[in-house]
């Protein structure tokens, strides 16, 4: 027969804390005797005293919070009432049932990860110890150790190590781990604990230790490179063939297997398929350690609206003279992919323009953050709906921050599948106070060890872009190379030695320059190559000036801070704590102190915002427009700037203030559906100096033009000023010339006088046949701040939705709606996430927009100036 596997996740687990050596007291006693039936086993276990319930995956804090331990960490400032969880160890145990036929071959205990390591115990004999929580554990169980019966599985988790919180020194760092439970500026301190990936018994005649699967893709002899292939040509007309003459290459590698007996003959049988097609097999004995597979002619993998993206499925079988005894699977895509130099920058410049099966890849994207402070916890579902917000909104890399986690298998399962490169971070991060990781001997040991068992775990992945080897590493402002840092050099060492051929980046920002600054940019425009920042809102004039003025030519971390939705507000802070919402309240200081920018929203909107949902608006308002214009900024520097990452598309830790787009709960904010827009591959858009007219005497917009899919020349422009009832105050027609790069192809001026006090720009972009391409539109004022948008008049939306569960809103009244989008109207908790759309753009009078949401689930709309409506 094959392997057996019993999978021992779950929540047959229970836990109790230990302070010093109590724990070998827990791990010592036996399990309550209840009878052979497994669910009276496992409730007398529960309800032994002193032990309290527990889920595998999991967090520790979040046992105790179920458990009644804890207050909801998620809620107000109870976050501190868990600090104290993380200096003790927990033990952990549970019965493993196992049958006569368990003692049979050999067997194998796997943990997938455990925070930040544990003593494990079979029976109260310890077999084995895991330091770091990106550390597999796998131990031979003896036969003796597998008699029938119940048997008690236990462990001791390690008390969480000391760390530096975001303000402290980097070179005072000495684990590997993610930084932001240690306290950040979108988390609070609450550091993890737990057994926070899967755990099984494996038992066969004979298994696998390890396996390795790399898919790559290699011309053919006397056939063409896939460089010879362009955008827009017969190649790409028909996304997905990789050409004649090239080759997909799969090579697999495994440790010598674990067998019952010494000479068994074992051999290795690798197949490839395709939609249940089998393209390739082979079979090696054992004792080889590795194959190599040439597939003819495979369907390639592209990045998110480049094409599509087919796996192939690896399944690697052991077999002896018996038959299959084990077998393990891998999703491959075949595809060539790196970073190359930028045409036209400066010869210091390392590469940044993503080169993905020979075509120039834009690199839009976001910066991702664990999905869950408390990573244990993190429900897979919630991770897929994330990503596929990212997907949704055009994006094509995400950037793993490393001030979390060096990210899971399912997370690059689905990048996969979704089609999202990935830029995976090491766990390491700036300190405030100094940025340069220690050069210890036994530090820099410790990385290149945790560089080398996990980069093979991840190298299938066609997701799998580069490898960076931390965020914002810096020596005095100045960010680290591999060459000055022995950690970064070592780091580096590791991905040439055990991922050949994948793109690396030592840190991010790269430099020589670390800030996209004004004062930086001015000073030295060549030396903005990678660069960070701001995250902060720079005013109704200044958020403009500085967007215009961008050099860089990668702009990797970047946002505006924004109020979250105020349906997660209300869950997240008591009623008698949400006013005022800031500074000078303790709670709005613990949820987001950094991002709260109450003050300037009352200066940039008059004094207006005089309560919690006219802040909200506000807020979140500013957040969408400033976010979407410094996106389309760097856009049209395009192809010299090739890489856009705002932060940040998700959060952590629920906050009332943060730079996230999307909140804790999964709801989009209007800064998701701005950027969303920003990233279309046909784009007309505007250039302005100020977003407040206020003392200028004329008004004046630029229209710029982009198209990834190259538009012939003929396609006309018209730009317009328009009033909030749709009159057209001013225009201007231009033809255009071929449109591919980002380019400028007309002016408008409007004498201030002429304009009332709220208006519109727009664009509007058809092609020589007259087929819309792009219509965008953007606020403006001829006052000094945005108070009068509080004034304008409410629009009538009438509100359908169809079948398919899409909303159409039409607008029958007399003034724009500014900014339309759909909400969860549920309360926090409800069942399901809603997947919305939304769109920034203002809908005039007699217009009609479609917006999809999840069938079968409820939806509310929203618009600046109306009051909230669900369909009929």
């Amino acid at each position: 027969m094959s392997s057996t596997t019993i999978t021992l996740d779950g929540d047959d687990w229970t836990i109790r804390e230990a302070l010093g050596d109590t724990a070998e007291w827990y791990l010592g006693a036996p399990l309550p005797d209840a009878g052979n039936n497994v669910a009276e086993a496992s409730a007398a276990i529960a309800a032994a005293p002193g032990w309290l319930p527990a889920r595998v995956p999991g967090a520790v804090v979040d046992d105790l919070h179920r458990a009644g331990e804890l207050p909801d960490p998620r809620v107000g400032r109870n976050s501190r009432a868990a600090e104290w969880v993380a200096e003790r160890s927990w033990v952990y145990r549970r019965a493993v049932e196992l049958d006569a036929r368990a003692a049979d071959g050999v067997a194998v205990l796997e943990f997938d990860g455990v925070d930040p390591g544990a003593d494990v115990y079979w029976d109260g004999q310890r077999l084995g110890t895991v330091h770091g929580l990106y550390h597999r554990l796998r131990m031979p169980l003896d036969a003796s150790l597998r008699s029938a019966g119940r048997h008690k599985l236990a462990l001791r988790v390690h008390p969480a190590p000391d760390s530096e919180p975001q303000v402290g020194r980097t070179e005072r760092v000495r684990v590997h781990t993610p930084r932001l439970g240690y306290g950040w500026d979108f988390s609070p301190r609450l550091r993890h604990q737990g057994v926070w990936k899967g755990v099984r018994l494996r038992a066969g005649r004979a298994l696998f230790s390890d396996v390795t699967v790399r898919a790559s893709v290699a011309e053919a002899p006397g056939g063409q490179s896939l460089r010879d292939f362009a955008p827009g040509g017969d190649e790409l007309s028909q996304p997905g063939r990789a050409g004649s003459g090239v080759d997909g290459v799969v090579a697999v590698a495994w440790d010598a297997p674990r067998a019952k007996r010494s000479d068994a003959a074992l051999t290795v049988t690798v197949t490839v398929e395709r939609d249940g097609r089998t393209v390739a097999e082979r079979s090696i004995p054992a004792a080889d350690e590795s194959a190599e597979l040439r597939i003819p002619d495979p369907e390639r993998w592209w990045p998110n609206t480049v094409g599509g993206q087919p796996l192939y499925t690896v399944t690697v079988v052991l077999a002896d003279e018996e038959g299959e005894t084990d077998r393990t699977e891998r999703p491959v895509g075949f595809r060539t992919a790196a970073l190359a130099p930028t045409p036209g920058a400066p010869a210091d410049a390392l590469p940044y323009t993503a080169v993905v099966n020979g075509v120039t890849v834009p690199l839009l994207g976001w910066n991702w953050t664990p999905a869950d402070t408390l990573f244990g916890s993190i429900d897979e579902r919630t991770v897929e709906h994330l990503l596929g917000l990212a997907a949704a909104s055009g994006a094509r890399l995400m950037r793993v921050w490393g001030g979390g986690l060096i990210e899971t298998e399912h997370f690059y399962a689905t990048c996969d599948r979704l089609g999202l490169l990935v830029w995976q971070e090491f766990s390491q991060s700036s300190s405030g106070m100094q940025s340069t990781p220690s050069t210890d001997p036994e530090f820099v040991a410790l990385l290149r060890a945790e560089a080398e068992a996990l980069i093979p775990t991840r190298v299938h992945h066609p997701s799998l872009l580069l490898w960076g080897g931390g965020n914002e590493l810096d020596d005095g402002g100045v960010p680290l190379s591999d060459d000055c840092s022995p950690v970064l050099a070592a780091l580096s060492d590791a991905v040439a030695r055990f991922d050949p051929g994948r793109s690396w980046l030592p840190t991010s920002p790269t430099g020589p320059e670390f800030h996209n600054r004004l004062d930086r940019i001015e000073a030295n425009p060549d030396g903005q190559h990678d660069v960070h920042g701001p995250w902060e809102h720079q005013g109704l004039v200044g958020q403009y000036r500085l967007a215009n003025a961008g050099t860089s030519l990668a702009h990797t971390e970047f946002g505006v801070e924004g109020m979250t939705n105020l349906r997660s507000l209300e869950a997240l802070v008591p009623e008698a704590d949400r006013w005022p919402a800031d500074r000078t309240n303790p709670v709005y200081r613990h949820l987001g102190e950094w991002w709260d920018n109450a003050d300037q929203l009352v200066e940039l909107f008059g004094g207006r915002p005089d309560s919690l949902e006219t802040l909200n608006r506000a807020s979140q308002l500013l957040q969408a427009t400033g976010l979407q214009y410094a996106v389309e900024a760097d856009r049209r520097r395009s192809p010299r700037c090739s890489m856009v990452l705002p932060w940040q598309l998700n959060e952590s830790y629920p906050n009332t203030w943060c730079t996230a787009a999307v909140d804790f709960r999964g709801d989009p904010k209007p800064a998701y559906f701005a950027v969303a827009r920003a990233y279309e591959r046909r784009r007309a858009t505007l250039r302005v100096t100020r977003a407040v007219w206020g003392g200028e005497p004329v008004a004046s917009v630029q229209a710029w033009l982009w198209a990834e899919d190259a538009v012939p020349s003929g396609s006309d422009l018209t730009l317009r000023a328009r009033g909030l009832d749709g009159a057209v105050l001013a225009s201007r027609e231009v033809r255009a010339d071929a449109v591919r790069h980002p380019e400028p192809v007309g002016t408008l001026e409007v004498a201030t006088a002429d304009l009332p006090e709220v208006f519109l720009w727009e664009a509007e972009w058809r092609d020589a046949d007259g087929r819309e391409l792009d219509r965008e539109r953007m606020l403006a004022t001829t006052t000094a701040d945005w108070a009068a948008l509080f004034d304008v008049a409410a629009p009538v939306l009438t509100v359908v939705r169809d079948a398919t569960g899409a909303v159409r809103v039409r607008n029958d009244g007399r003034q724009a709606a500014l900014t339309v989008r759909l909400t969860d109207p549920r309360p926090v908790g409800a069942p399901g996430m809603l997947s919305v759309g939304g769109d920034p753009r203002p809908l005039l009078p007699g217009e009609e927009r479609t917006l999809a949401a999840t069938p079968g689930m409820p939806v509310r709309v929203e618009a600046w100036n109306a009051e909230p409506t669900e369909p009929a």
